[in-house]
């Protein structure tokens, strides 16, 4: 489904529905220790074998459509709760196993988005987790209960394809 931009005019390919954070390593590692502190991969991130990190979604209805609108996260976890989602992450009914977590991506429309307590919802295998917002005040919170607009989805587009400094 092509769009084109409210804002600026210009025409894309197709509404982007998800938006990705970059690993939570960069605020802890500085680039030339990462490959001895770090083990990364698309899902799961540890330093120094003592920090753990799982990535998951947070989900957001849109409004009046069948789709919703996803910022792909970092959460934080304690030990025993990351060996638990690993020892987990292949079995078939893992579906609904909950974790307490931190968020810890800042998200660039909000207000500060990093320390949100969150309940890290597993999926079946192959789905990445549901990260779910902890009641609070915030507007990723009241977004993910209450739902966003198209129009919403497409002012995030609009601001992080052609905004730099987002």
């Amino acid at each position: 489904m092509t769009w084109r931009c409210r804002t600026c005019g210009v025409e894309h390919d197709e509404l982007p529905l998800c938006y990705g954070a970059e690993a939570p390593w960069r605020a802890l590692v500085p680039e030339e220790e990462f490959d001895r502190r770090v083990e990364l991969n698309a899902d799961q991130c540890v330093v120094d074998g003592k920090v753990f990190f799982l990535r998951g979604h947070v989900e957001l209805p849109i409004i009046g459509r069948a789709e919703t609108f996803a910022w792909s996260v970092w959460c934080s976890l304690s030990e025993d709760s990351f060996v638990h989602v690993c020892d987990r992450w292949e079995t078939p009914d893992r579906d609904g196993d909950s974790y307490f977590g931190w968020l810890c991506t800042s998200l660039p429309i909000y207000p500060e988005t990093a320390h949100l307590k969150t309940n890290v919802r597993s999926r079946p295998p192959g789905e990445t987790p549901l990260v779910e917002i902890q009641e609070c005040d915030h507007p990723l919170f009241i977004e993910q209960r209450d739902g966003i607009t198209l129009e919403q989805v497409e002012a995030i587009a609009h601001q992080l394809l052609h905004d730099p400094t987002a």
